[in-house]
């Protein structure tokens, strides 16, 4: 691990170069490391649990996204000024609404449904809507 302070090749870098090394900036300082190893990485079930969810509602957002008409109904029902991001604001308005649901009954909502109407008071699903 190198810390350049004073170069000016290498003095706002961050990222990778291929697969060999990485660049970080830590307030003044460039750090240059080499790529770490994550392949003997194991997560816990409440980490897959965590990155199933949030793949689930970046799915949700995308689908919002597809046309206009869904983009505006979405910043409408949100009540979301211009300058904010619609995408986040999707992603966390389905994390917010689905978080005390488990993924097996997460993977059986139908969700061409408007979020609205697929959350009650309770945050469970109402499939008779």
């Amino acid at each position: 691990m190198a810390i350049v302070t004073n170069n000016p090749f290498v003095q706002n870098a961050s990222g990778t170069v291929g697969k060999l090394l990485v660049f970080k900036r830590y307030y003044d300082k460039t750090v240059i490391s080499k790529m770490p190893d994550m392949s003997r990485r194991v997560l816990s079930e409440k980490q897959i649990e965590s990155n199933e969810r949030l793949r689930m509602a970046n799915l949700y957002a995308k689908f919002m996204y597809k046309t206009e008409e869904g983009k505006l109904k979405a910043r409408i029902r949100l009540k979301l000024p211009a300058h904010k991001s619609l995408f986040h604001a999707l992603v966390k308005e389905y994390l917010d609404i689905f978080k005390s649901i488990s993924l097996e009954e997460l993977y059986k909502i139908d969700f061409t449904l408007p979020l609205v109407q697929l959350a009650g008071n309770s945050g469970v699903p109402d499939k008779n809507v």
